[in-house]
């Protein structure tokens, strides 16, 4: 075995010892494996509301399961790299955490997660009191459609739908940011957990990437909303839309424009909010922006 790992052969073993690294040493290039004794566990820093990509060369036996905090994360192998993305709740205790592979009742720690402290600031606005405070009505539709957005999470591809870094849906000022502590009408306290953007009615709304489009209807307090599966249990959501130019099931490219900004639903005027939700927790854009920058399939 030993010969033929200096000749740069990855073995896949039985599960007693999981998997070998294709990593080669620079001094003799002989390949390492990744087994209990010998695996570098990867140190990682992560902050409340955002995202990081982990990353672990190895070869790895299929039907794995990838856990982070206990939760199981959707993840892709290709060339002798496992990819996965983070995601840091908004409301984060901010406990460490490490991210385990477990294949066949043998289980090996990938990742040791460092949770950083993040500051948020907060904004008062003034919408339409039927808005903030809800109807009987209003609030079983609120509820119908939380539970469909969840369903909807739920069920992302398995495998990227995406090659290439996401980007943002339109270049303008930054109205509000992701994580403002919001007070409406002096009274009601929530969370932004998007971002918008300056947008003025018909202004054309792309897709930050490659995907198919689960949701495209009108929301109670989103309006006009467009949310897109990009596989790995990354969606990305367009509120507000004057217009929706795209249909629930259909695969869209990066750039496609999906529709024109608005002002329905809970608004101030007319904007676009974008909302990214990663492992089913709703995160920064700009983070997601930042990891995939070094995401290739």
């Amino acid at each position: 075995m030993k010969d033929l790992l200096r000749l740069g052969i990855c073995i896949l073993l039985p599960s007693s010892l999981l998997f070998y690294s294709c990593s080669s040493s620079k001094k003799s290039g002989v390949k390492s494996s990744i087994d209990e004794e010998k695996l570098e566990i990867i140190k990682k820093t992560i902050r409340p509301g955002e995202v990081e990509l982990l990353v672990v060369e190895g070869v790895f036996p299929t039907g794995g399961i990838l856990e982070c905090q206990n939760r199981k994360i959707m993840y892709t192998v290709k060339e002798n790299k496992l990819k996965a993305f983070l995601s840091e709740t908004y409301f984060s205790k901010k406990t460490p955490y490490k991210c385990t592979f477990t294949h066949k009742g043998i289980e090996r720690v990938l990742a040791e997660i460092k949770v950083n402290d993040k500051s948020f600031p907060s904004e008062r606005l003034k919408v339409d009191k039927k808005r903030v405070f809800l109807s009987k009505k209003n609030q079983k539709r609120a509820a119908r459609e939380r539970a469909l957005r969840q369903k909807a999470y739920s069920k992302s591809a398995k495998r990227p739908l995406f090659r290439d870094a996401f980007q943002l849906p339109i270049l303008s000022k930054v109205t509000s940011i992701y994580g403002s502590r919001r007070i409406f009408n002096e009274k009601k306290q929530t969370q932004h957990l998007g971002t918008d953007f300056r947008a003025k009615v018909g202004t054309p709304i792309k897709s930050s990437n490659r995907g198919i489009v689960v949701l495209s209807r009108n929301f109670f307090y989103s309006g006009n909303t467009v949310v897109i599966d990009h596989g790995l249990g990354v969606f990305t959501t367009y509120g507000h839309l004057s217009k929706r130019y795209v249909s629930e099931g259909e695969v869209i490219n990066k750039k496609t424009v999906i529709g024109l900004a608005g002002a329905t639903g809970r608004v101030t005027g007319p904007h676009l909010h974008w909302g990214v939700t990663v492992n089913n927790l709703a995160v920064e854009g700009e983070s997601l922006i930042k990891a995939s920058q070094e995401f290739k399939y």
